[in-house]
């Protein structure tokens, strides 16, 4: 009876100085993030770079000194696990990473891009693409597309209800712009040489580079108006998989910090 007593506290020691050796602690990286990172956010955020085949990840703290990353990876078409611990200075670097992608999401979101969604029962939807998330786009447009909303009406689309997304391209307007000048200030510089060549007056080159400059003006506003009338190009993006919404990333804002209040605004198109 003895030994018997004398080996269940021997367990119950061991035990309890096993555990107070590995105090885990879930770490969620950023408020409203979850405590999982999986691909879509790996891919946005740009943590864990190097992990070939990267499926997800929990992270952990340990008694405030590791910061343990227990990994999911797909390896020649199978499933293994790995384990990363770090200093726990770490997380700080982790946690200002996605602060710097924070700040510049909330950019995006107060300058959104035109865009026209295509959905997979070939309706259109034009509007100001506000943000993404892995199952919503999420529309501003200034037309009722049969919702119960104030204008502008705010709309989500499912992504598995898109087919492609269509972005115009910004014309880049300084080659017009430049060029237009360029050539404007030589035209102008050459009717200078023209018109004040018999010119005997001291001021004559002055003349010269007074005309070409009127020229140079003239050159840049026809410049800025034909680069304005050509029509955008168009960048597609095709949803063929939850996984494309990646390619919105450089685009559009992206909806991790989860606002009730927000997504509350929005109404969905059936």
């Amino acid at each position: 009876m003895k030994n018997i007593i004398c080996l269940l506290v021997s367990f119950t020691f061991l035990s309890s100085l096993l555990f107070s050796q590995q105090k885990d602690s879930l770490v969620q990286l950023y408020p409203g993030m979850g405590d999982t990172l999986d691909f879509v956010d790996r891919e946005i955020f740009g943590l864990y770079p190097d992990v070939e085949g990267f499926d997800y990840a929990k992270i952990f703290a340990r008694d405030s000194k590791f910061l343990v990353s227990e990994i999911s990876y797909f390896n020649k078409g199978f499933s293994a696990d790995t384990i990363i611990v770090e200093d726990f200075s770490k997380l700080s670097k982790m946690r200002a990473q996605l602060n710097q992608f924070a700040i510049q999401n909330d950019k995006k979101l107060e300058s959104p891009i035109n865009a026209s969604i295509f959905t997979t029962n070939s309706n259109k939807y034009d509007g100001k693409l506000m943000m993404f998330s892995k199952k919503f786009l999420y529309l501003a447009s200034d037309i009722n597309y049969s919702v119960e909303n104030h204008s502008p009406f705010y709309l989500k689309s499912s992504i598995e209800s898109i087919d492609s997304l269509m972005i115009p391209e910004e014309t880049n307007l300084f080659p017009y712009i430049g060029g237009g000048a360029f050539a404007g200030f030589l035209a102008g510089f050459l009717i200078g040489t023209s018109i004040f060549e018999d010119d005997m007056g001291a001021n004559k080159e002055v003349k010269w580079m007074a005309t070409g400059g009127f020229g140079a003006l003239a050159g840049a506003l026809l410049g800025w108006v034909i680069g304005a009338a050509i029509p955008n190009d168009y960048i597609t993006i095709r949803f063929n998989s939850p996984y494309d919404v990646i390619k919105l990333k450089d685009y559009s804002a992206y909806y991790f910090r989860h606002d009730k209040s927000l997504k509350e605004k929005y109404e969905e198109l059936k």
